[in-house]
């Protein structure tokens, strides 16, 4: 029997035209909201059917866009990927007459194609599929494959062959559309690959004489190009696989430098890549930064080494290719000829655009004259291969560049001296002049947050324990700034990006001016809580609010913002509200505040603001004494400072 098709809260939001906090609103407000169907209670899913008659119903329902239609058509399929992959076929096809049990998706899709153009339909339905949970994962940013692209290509008149030998998008193959005639790839997922071959063949730049294939299965275990030679290889194998088959495949002819150890994957990857690739030819592969200095990888690079194979090792930054949470290496090869053996292995950081840029003119310099290229601190250097055949055979990029020295440092220098000494005179203005109290001034009397929140004098939001998504992870389309703990404990603005998506108002409470955040967690020491406590300001404008933080929002009628920040400071407010043995968490609806009139709390917030004001540049001037003091040991010790006469 057919069931309709199931949607997340943040899909409704897409469905209805409005952000994911109005659904999460709706589901408080109306009774007749549809209950969920599935998922978990963190992330329930819906009825797409009921859904939308309850939107109908409503009057909120916005017109859906027919690219939007098409894939709930093929979301509420059981195989998305199959389907999709028909449709890509169907399309790469020329849209003939549909036929089978499918024909009326395939029928819709060469309708909506015959307006919009196949190669556009496509794009958006793969871009659905992609961010979806039926998607094979985070695909490869576009930078990093032009990147690729342009290395591979670097001192090379032209390119005739690409192969991946381990694909999951197609990204990297796109990279070559242009300027590649056959492009060969290998997925293990029979759907997958059916995908990438009509992501290519549908893409704009992909002319009628691109030869176009990519096999299915496990290009180690069964290997679709066995007596294929290409002039490139590219790709971002797996990483970490204990059972990629080391046993059965012990006697391959492919392990040409040394049979790669069980817990080497990376290593049987990039021989697999070089005995696909002709004399002369060139492989970049993405590879994790351990591989580089791994013991047990390690004659595996020696001889990568003394055959000339290695040319050169790139660091790039987190974030340029999945996993994003790593700081992968650019791994650059090239199959011997036997003749010339290189005497030198290029090295190069590339944490910026710029870098990478200065990288790439690098790797051609290096082309030309490798013993000639003049090394850059920091960004790049040729190192001898004698240098590299030691006993650890280390190929991480940091250990082998020259440490980087700011040839600016007595303008640096000169400048924090100066700032440091501007701040020092201010000072003495910034202490805030308190007197004594009166002697036998009455004790005030206090009340529970609990208590003034009752009255309507605060309002207590509590974030969700922690995001949706895992630290490692870097959210895809539009972004929210968002406030963490680590940011109030660093007196710093909201440093981390939350996606639009996943910024519901029940778990992650948008921040407003004059708010009080104060994190869940008590901090070691009194520093931990009393400098964490924070009045918003315009720094924290349109932030929503981070993990384990909650979220205080006075009434200013009857509460003044700075006189409940400054008694929420006291760490022993903290303790006597504070619960738990090895993690305590802080209970804020227990901490007391003063009952006090709206013109004595000003004079207080006034003061707990000024007071405020004078431990941050007192903290500022310590961190800017730390910075001049490196900076004077730095610029003696290199020769750019001098003692004084």
């Amino acid at each position: 029997m057919p069931t309709s098709p199931q949607v997340t809260a943040a899909e409704i939001a897409r469905i209805a035209g409005v952000g994911r906090a109005a659904v999460s609103n709706w589901r408080r407000r109306f009774d007749d909201f549809p209950r969920p169907v599935g998922g978990s209670d963190a992330s329930p899913t819906f009825a797409l059917s009921d859904v939308e008659s309850w939107l109908r119903e409503q009057g909120k329902i916005a017109e859906v866009a027919p690219e939007e239609h098409l894939w709930r058509l093929v979301a509420a399929s059981d195989d998305v990927p199959g389907r999709l992959a028909d449709i890509g076929d169907h399309l790469a096809a020329g849209s003939p007459e549909p036929v089978g049990p499918h024909a009326a998706l395939l029928r819709a899709a060469s309708d909506l194609a015959g307006t919009r153009g196949a190669s556009a339909v496509f794009a958006a339905l793969y871009s659905r599929f992609a961010e979806s949970a039926a998607g094979p994962g985070a695909a490869t940013p576009s930078a990093t494959v032009a990147l690729i692209a342009e290395l591979a290509c670097v001192g090379r008149e032209s390119m005739t062959s690409v192969l991946n030998p381990a694909t999951t998008h197609g990204d990297l193959l796109l990279g070559f559309v242009r300027s590649a005639r056959t492009l060969r790839g290998q997925a293990e997922a029979p759907a997958l690959a059916r995908l990438i071959r009509a992501r290519i063949a549908l893409h704009p730049d992909a002319g009628p004489d691109t030869a176009i294939a990519v096999a299915e299965g496990d290009a180690l275990r069964a290997d679709a190009w066995p007596d294929e030679l290409f002039d490139t290889v590219v790709g971002n194998p797996p990483f970490n696989d204990r059972n990629w088959g080391h046993d059965e495949l012990a006697y391959d002819q492919r392990w040409e430098y040394g049979l790669p150890p069980r817990t080497e994957s990376e290593l049987a990857w990039v021989q697999h890549a070089l005995a696909h690739t002709e004399v002369g030819g060139r492989v970049v592969l993405l590879m994790p930064p351990a591989v580089a200095a791994r013991g047990s990888g390690r004659r595996i690079r020696a001889e990568l080494l003394r055959r000339g194979a290695l040319r050169a090792v790139f660091a790039l930054p987190a974030g340029a290719a999945p996993p994003f949470g790593v700081a992968l290496h650019l791994w650059i090869l090239e199959r011997p000829s036997g003749e010339l053996m290189p005497s030198h292995v290029l090295f190069a950081a590339l944490e910026d655009a710029a870098a990478a840029q200065a990288g790439v003119r690098a790797w051609h310099d290096f082309g030309t004259d490798p013993g000639g290229l003049a090394e850059v601190p920091g960004r790049h250097r040729a190192v001898p291969l004698i240098e590299l055949l030691d006993d650890n055979v280390d190929l991480t990029p940091s250990h082998n560049l020259p440490e980087r020295t700011d040839l600016n440092v007595a303008e640096r220098v000169h400048d924090t001296r100066r700032r440091l000494l501007d701040l020092l005179e201010r000072l003495p203005e910034l202490v805030p002049d308190v007197p004594a109290a009166d002697p036998g001034a009455p004790t005030w009397r206090s009340v529970t947050l609990a208590d003034l929140a009752r009255t309507g004098a605060v309002t207590l939001y509590r974030s969700a324990t922690r995001s949706g998504r895992s630290g490692q992870e870097t959210p895809t389309g539009p972004t929210v700034p968002m406030l963490t703990t680590t940011d109030l404990a660093a007196a710093v603005p909201p440093s981390a990006r939350l996606s639009v998506a996943e910024a519901d108002e029940a778990q992650h409470p948008r921040v407003r001016a004059g708010d009080v955040i104060v994190p869940t967690l008590l901090g070691s020491g009194e520093i931990g809580w009393a400098g964490a406590v924070r009045v918003a300001g315009p720094a924290e404008r349109d932030a929503v609010l981070g993990p384990n933080l909650h979220l205080l929002r006075p009434d200013p009628a009857t509460l003044d913002p700075w006189f409940l920040a400054g008694f929420l400071t006291d760490p022993a407010q903290a303790r006597r509200a504070g619960y738990g043995s090895s993690i305590v968490r802080v209970d804020v609806r227990r901490i007391e505040i003063p009952l006090l009139p709206p013109d004595r709390q000003r004079a207080y917030g006034e003061t707990f603001r000024a007071l405020r004001a004078f431990v941050t540049d007192l903290r500022g001037a310590a961190a800017l004494g730390e910075d001049l003091g490196r900076g004077l040991l730095e610029g003696l010790t290199a020769g750019l400072l001098r003692p004084p006469r």
